[in-house]
């Protein structure tokens, strides 16, 4: 079968979940996505897309399976919403507060500082997912040759998102993590 994404953490892990699979690349905005997966003479027999964008945009009816985390972990951060206002300005610091999800918060802070770690970005085969339960963190970490022929999972649990994230990027390291990444920062 051949499975289209835009990916290249998503098609690293589904290679070494799936060696079977053909990954082709797959471009446009997630309408035309959707359409190219449903053509039946079209070059995909499935794409493979972010629930998270699916969902903003009213698309979740199109979404057949969802792949879970131990399968293909997410982007750090991925669907995360952030508001940016000036440092100091109380009167709409006041009015965001509402909005702020302290445990999310905390998992995006982990997730980040892995990635920052790492000295990795947002186009590289790693994937992170953090969870707070009972305010403790849990941080499972990935990385993958581009190739999906090697890959690295760990995970971590602790209270301070600075140091789960770093100590986890740290752990995979010392596992070899930065020679299954060579290659890939072109």
């Amino acid at each position: 079968a051949t499975v289209g994404t835009s990916s290249p953490r998503r098609a690293a892990q589904l290679r070494a979940a799936r060696p079977d699979l053909r990954i082709e690349s797959l471009r446009g905005n997630v309408p035309t996505r959707i359409q190219k997966a449903l053509d039946p003479g079209g070059p995909y027999d499935a794409i493979l897309l972010a629930l998270a964008g699916l969902e903003r945009l009213g698309l979740q009816g199109q979404v057949s399976e969802i792949l879970p985390p131990e399968v293909v972990l997410p982007a750090p951060a991925q669907g995360a919403l952030a508001v940016q206002a000036r440092a100091g300005d109380e009167a709409v610091l006041e009015l965001l507060r509402p909005l702020d999800h302290p445990p999310t918060r905390r998992a995006v802070e982990a997730e980040r500082a892995f990635l920052r770690t790492l000295g990795s970005g947002c186009s590289l085969p790693v994937g992170a997912l953090a969870v707070e339960e009972n305010g403790l963190l849990r941080l499972r970490g990935r990385v993958l040759r581009p190739d999906g022929s090697q890959s690295l999972t760990h995970a971590l649990e602790g209270g301070d998102p600075e140091q789960l994230g770093a100590a986890l990027a740290e752990a995979l390291l010392a596992q070899g993590a930065a020679g299954l990444l060579e290659g890939a920062w072109a």
